[in-house]
């Protein structure tokens, strides 16, 4: 990933982070905060239950004081009336007694009243007329329970039609006179009153089971199945201190989910939206602290083609601005540097070039300057055999001057090369079609890659290439019986170039001279009519295609020399993978 990919990176995720942080800090507070509320809520709806229980049960206990205390005129007189018959009531009397237990049901919104006397005799049951006369401890074992406080108990009650149980919560207590006792059970029933106290839409919901079979007393308004916690229970202890009834309340906190969803949502909104626009602040600002970064490197392609002319411009004062205006200098001394060897190398190859042209044109000048001196002499003497030394003399001079004129003509075409004009080249057809002027004079093998892709190249000088290379091995495998040239071309390693290699299994090329073969009338044929041109042409038109030359050891154990050639015009190798 490029420089400015992993900033752009590191800047969303240094962003993303503490997003995501807050979004889950909000998520949980948020959570916490409802499920304090809902808590909360929990907490007063059972408090408020209990509350409405404890004002019921302290009800029906008053209300059981109140109808035994001696002051009541009614209990004082039925008191009397039990003393005056021996323990019975006559008729008036147990008409009285209906009278006032049907008045003080409705009066007191009773839903049981039961009166027994000292020998657990129902005297009045105000919520049954047949019970009475049938016995009932319950009344006296209730009112001298410990504590006296409400108890729970299911009740048969006269309804419309039928005998039905209710749930109610009741209370007795005892009143004496005159040793004579009544003992008064006062009950309230327990319906959807109840429940509706702590009901809250949405919110709060109650029900009212039996202990013994679950049974649904009271139902609740909507289903719980979908109840995310236990509901709150509490007991509504019988007699004997176990629970007759159970009362449960539900509070809902379905809600939570779809209030963390939303917040989750938003959250992820809002992380999306910043996240993107802290990309396009990341790529805004990696794009511009990476643009010198970007010319540096444009302008080290270009030192790298040889144009030590190109500079970075320098638009900023941070630390990529002070490696420009570094790189800046740096190029500035290079190219001073590069200026004063150009122009000793000049000086040296022109120097080599006097030296050698000095030389060939020294040896055809000597035989000619003796020709000449020796038919000055003959020509004196008048010498009789003076046209035939003649004759020999001029073809010496004429031969030592064609040898001039080839030297001159070679130097003229190695200095006049004109530049190449590219077209579509496929390198194959060159190597398939230049070698054949050996074809029965030399070996030449060819191994052409298939599928090989057309270069801009000159085709007329990369045959010249070939066949000098080609020449240069068949010189080299001339005193061999078994020797042979293979031509071949490739893809490059990095597909970002194609290759021609010659190899021969001649003597190769020594590695002290590897470095001097293409230098200008450098050549290892002395005696062999070799000008040393050949190669620096060769080199010469490479180069201006862009492309590399090396010069190695075959595994043939003879000279390898390899052309690498770029796929596009003007493309940078940058190291050769030959």
């Amino acid at each position: 990933m490029r420089l400015r990919g992993r900033f752009t990176l590191w800047f969303a995720l240094a962003a993303l982070v503490p997003i995501a942080v807050a979004a889950l800090v909000t998520r949980e507070v948020v959570a916490r905060s409802f499920r304090n509320d809902y808590q909360r809520t929990r907490g007063a709806a059972e408090t408020a239950m209990r509350h409405e229980l404890a004002r019921r049960e302290a009800q029906v206990v008053t209300t059981a004081q109140a109808l035994t205390n001696k002051n009541h005129p009614f209990i004082g007189t039925l008191l009397l009336d039990l003393v005056n018959g021996g323990g019975q009531l006559d008729a008036r009397a147990q008409l009285r007694l209906r009278q006032w237990a049907s008045q003080e049901l409705s009066g007191f919104g009773l839903g049981v009243l039961t009166v027994t006397d000292g020998k657990d005799r129902i005297l009045i049951a105000a919520h049954d007329q047949g019970l009475v006369g049938e016995p009932a401890p319950e009344p006296r074992q209730l009112a001298r329970r410990d504590g006296g406080g409400a108890v729970y108990r299911f009740e048969k009650v006269m309804g419309p039609r039928t005998m039905s149980p209710i749930l109610v919560v009741e209370a007795a207590r005892t009143a004496r006179e005159g040793g004579q006792e009544v003992h008064v059970l006062v009950g309230s029933e327990l319906g959807n009153e109840l429940v509706e106290s702590v009901r809250r839409p949405g919110q709060v919901d109650a029900r009212l089971l039996a202990a013994g079979d679950g049974r649904e007393l009271i139902a609740p308004r909507v289903s719980w199945t979908e109840l995310g916690t236990p509901p709150v229970r509490i007991a509504l202890p019988g007699p004997d201190g176990e629970p007759v009834a159970w009362l449960e309340l539900a509070v809902w906190d379905r809600d939570l989910a779809a209030l963390l969803d939303q917040v989750t949502l938003v959250a992820a909104v809002m992380a999306a939206a910043a996240l993107l626009l802290t990309i396009l602040l990341g790529v805004l600002v990696s794009r511009r602290i990476t643009r010198g970064l970007d010319l540096l490197v444009e302008a080290a392609h270009a030192a790298a083609r040889g144009d030590l002319g190109h500079r970075v411009p320098v638009t900023s004062k941070d630390e990529v601005g002070e490696v420009g205006r570094a790189y800046n200098l740096m190029m500035e001394d290079l190219r001073s540097a590069n200026d004063r060897l150009v122009i000793a190398e000049r000086i040296a190859a022109w120097q080599e070039i006097a030296r050698r042209l000095a030389h060939e044109i020294k040896n055809p000048l000597t035989p000619i300057q003796m020709a000449m001196d020796t038919l000055r002499k003959v020509w004196r003497k008048q010498h009789p055999s003076f046209g035939e030394i003649l004759e020999e003399s001029t073809a010496t001079v004429l031969e030592e001057v064609d040898r001039l004129k080839r030297i001159v003509s070679e130097f003229s075409d190695f200095a006049r090369l004109p530049k190449p004009a590219p077209m579509p080249t496929d390198l194959n057809e060159v190597v398939a079609g230049a070698p054949a002027l050996y074809e029965g004079a030399t070996p030449v093998e060819r191994r052409l890659a298939p599928g090989l892709p057309a270069i801009e190249v000159d085709k007329g000088q990369m045959t010249q290439v070939l066949l000098n290379l080609v020449e240069n091995a068949r010189d080299a495998i001339a005193d061999k019986a078994d020797g042979a040239i293979v031509v071949s071309t490739r893809l490059g390693d990095a597909a970002d170039r194609v290759e021609l290699v010659v190899e021969d299994n001649g003597p190769g090329v020594p590695a002290d001279v590897r470095d001097r073969v293409f230098t200008p009338y450098f050549t290892t044929k002395q005696g062999k009519g070799g000008t040393g041109l050949g190669l620096a042409i060769v080199h010469r038109i490479v180069g201006d295609h862009g492309g590399r030359i090396t010069v190695g050891e075959s595994a043939r154990g003879g000279a390898r020399v390899a052309v690498e050639l770029p796929l596009r015009p003007g493309q940078l190798l940058l190291a050769s993978r030959v």
